[in-house]
């Protein structure tokens, strides 16, 4: 599994356990699916890491742009959100049954 560093507390760890966050139409989003186009940028699934990015500018600097930023609380609710249904949707998956190509 590939290693990412949380851009907040500079931690590394599995990029699966990290949120991305990326900029894209000229603000910062989140990225559930780690599929959208433009620079990313990784942190802890922790509201004090999203905090310290914020302060320390963290974000600017690891995406190289002036992209704004959004409310760090409705930020953080779309990351709570998307994380539960990540794990609905996980669970799902991994209590389905297989199926068989053919």
């Amino acid at each position: 599994m590939p290693l990412r560093t949380c851009i907040a507390c500079r931690k590394k760890v599995e990029k699966a356990r990290l949120v991305r966050l990326v900029a894209g139409g000229g603000t910062l989003r989140y990225d559930r699916d780690a599929v959208l186009e433009g620079r990313g940028a990784y942190i802890c699934p922790d509201k004090d890491c999203l905090a310290a990015a914020y302060k320390k500018g963290a974000f600017q600097r690891a995406i190289k742009t002036k992209a704004g930023l959004p409310d760090i609380d409705a930020l953080w609710v779309d990351i709570e959100d998307g994380s539960k249904s990540n794990k609905t949707t996980r669970a799902a998956d991994k209590t389905a049954p297989a199926s068989k190509g053919g």
